[in-house]
């Protein structure tokens, strides 16, 4: 069993990753909507629909920034913010985070997406765990946790 520091991610962190997801995930719609937005530009102010399109269209991705910023620390993600301790073998993965415990079959991972600095392990759709890089002991235990969920896709 290999066990790793305690690490826990911070609510800016948590924003950063859920903003990033969101753009990544829906960028054609604002390309989209900027370019219509800048082809009816003439029409600003002469007609209240392509004003108020071009108004909307420049607002929106800033609208949902400030939207997932409030939305990343609301109380109910008050649990993803605690800090976490992991140990894994090759049948599970354990999480001990504030009294709670959890297992994870690494069968039961359905993406990972990996970052410079951190793995993304996502359970379901919208479910993932965040794993920093840094928190192992050693390259070895880093190099085993990295064959493990990429074994396991």
């Amino acid at each position: 069993m290999i066990e790793t520091r305690e690490f826990s991610l911070s609510k800016e962190k948590y924003y950063k990753i859920v903003l990033l997801t969101r753009f990544k995930k829906s960028w054609w719609l604002y390309l989209i909507m900027l370019i219509i937005a800048i082809l009816n530009l003439p029409k600003f102010g002469k007609d209240s629909f392509s004003t108020f399109f071009i108004l909307f269209s420049f607002s929106y991705p800033f609208i949902i920034s400030v939207y997932l910023y409030f939305w990343a620390g609301l109380k109910d993600h008050k649990p993803i913010f605690y800090k976490t301790k992991l140990s894994f073998n090759n049948d599970y993965m354990f999480f001990k985070r504030e009294g709670n415990e959890s297992k994870i079959i690494p069968n039961s991972i359905q993406k990972v997406i990996s970052n410079n600095n951190y793995w993304l392990i996502y359970l379901s759709k919208g479910q993932f765990i965040y794993i920093p890089k840094n928190i192992f002991h050693n390259i070895n235990d880093l190099e085993t946790f990295s064959k493990l969920i990429k074994q396991k896709l």
